[in-house]
Formats: C-alpha cells, structure tokens, sequence
C-alpha cells in the first residue's frame, strides 16, 4: 500500500477489531471473570477463521495458539474449555457480544 502524506495513519484492521472488541460491555460479575469477554470473543473469531467448527475444537486450537493469542491481548488465565464456552452461549445467558460483531461491518474491516 502506497504512503499517504499528510493523512493520519489509519488504523489496522486488527486494531479496530481489538478495539470493538474491548468496547462490549460484559455483563458478568467482574469479581467471577476468568475470561474477560474480547479474549473469548478473539479466541472463537479467530479458530472459527482456522475452520473449528464446535466449541471442543475451537477450545484446543486456543490451547495451541496460545502464544499467538497472548500477542494480542493477556490471556491471563489460559483459554476457555469447550464445556466452558457451551455454558456461555446457553440460551439463559445475554447475547451482547453477537450484536456488537454484527457492528462490526464493512465499513470498518474494509
């Protein structure tokens, strides 16, 4: 991509997905969260993207990416387990983070 002068850099497409991603508000108990929300939703993004299709997979390609994920944001605690991240997509449980990814859109990941 050729430099713009005189233009502000923009910001990369990581970035502004970190950015939305950091922005859901979690509705949990901030004194129970082992794994902030954007780590979670990062983590499904990303093995959905290497083609995990259920949560046991996506569960043990963040157990094998880890590295690459810490690059992106702490995972303090490791990633989620499959059990773990079937819990949290049970119907009881709020859906904040499926309507902030559709904000998403073109316009910003273009």
């Amino acid at each position: 991509m050729p430099p713009s002068f005189g233009l502000a850099p923009q910001k990369s497409r990581l970035g502004v997905l970190l950015d939305h991603l950091a922005a859901i508000d979690d509705p949990r108990d901030v004194r129970r969260i082992a794994y902030p929300l954007a780590e979670v939703v990062l983590l499904v993004v990303c093995a959905t993207m290497a083609d995990c299709d259920d949560y046991d997979h996506i569960a043990a390609w963040g157990e094998a990416h880890l590295d690459f994920l810490r690059r992106l944001l702490p995972y303090e605690h490791g990633t989620p387990g499959g059990r773990w991240l079937t819990i949290l997509n049970e119907p009881h449980q709020p859906r904040p983070v499926l309507r902030r990814l559709h904000r998403l859109g073109a316009r910003d990941l273009a």
